[in-house]
């Protein structure tokens, strides 16, 4: 699988269209980036969800997690490169996937509370954002309806359709 280049990565989400308020301090910028692709996402949610991620910068080779690993959080990827690697079946090919800067990691295992299905190493030094269980429980306790929301908007970031030309 080819590397993907390491150099420090940008928000996608363009600085043009943020006002003032908008140009807060990490996360609410990540979360932002990762969720851009809703139109109809609510700033103000992702304000709310921000106070409850943890920043966790990561060295190029730290591992996450492996396969099996019981999960402790989801995380979203402020910069960096993560890779994942799947193993399916004995004797099938690994799939690799590397997971870039807007992107979620770990997402479905720590909603579902089912052990990793892959090892997560971080491909060069990386900031990402922690959600802990603990911290999604908190979120869960102090702000149902907020957390429902996110749970939501994670599940409809991995089904959304491929994008389309209209053909």
């Amino acid at each position: 699988m080819p590397s993907i280049s390491c150099n420090k990565t940008s928000s996608h989400y363009p600085v043009e269209f943020l006002d003032k308020e908008e140009m807060s301090p990490e996360p609410f910028n990540t979360l932002l980036n990762a969720f851009s692709s809703f139109h109809d996402v609510d700033h103000d949610t992702l304000r709310q969800i921000a106070p409850y991620f943890e920043r966790f910068p990561v060295q190029e080779g730290f591992v996450l997690w492996e396969n099996k690993d019981t999960p402790d959080g989801l995380y979203i990827i402020e910069s960096g490169v993560l890779r994942a690697s799947y193993k399916f079946a004995e004797h099938s090919p690994v799939i690799e996937e590397s997971m870039v800067s807007g992107t979620l990691a770990g997402e479905l295992s720590a909603l579902s509370g089912m052990p990793r299905n892959a090892r997560v190493v971080a491909e060069c030094q990386a900031v990402l954002w922690k959600l802990s269980l603990e911290n999604m429980r908190r979120l869960e306790t102090d702000h149902p309806r907020l957390a429902q929301i996110f749970v939501q908007l994670v599940l409809k970031g991995k089904h959304q359709p491929e994008s389309s030309d209209g053909a």
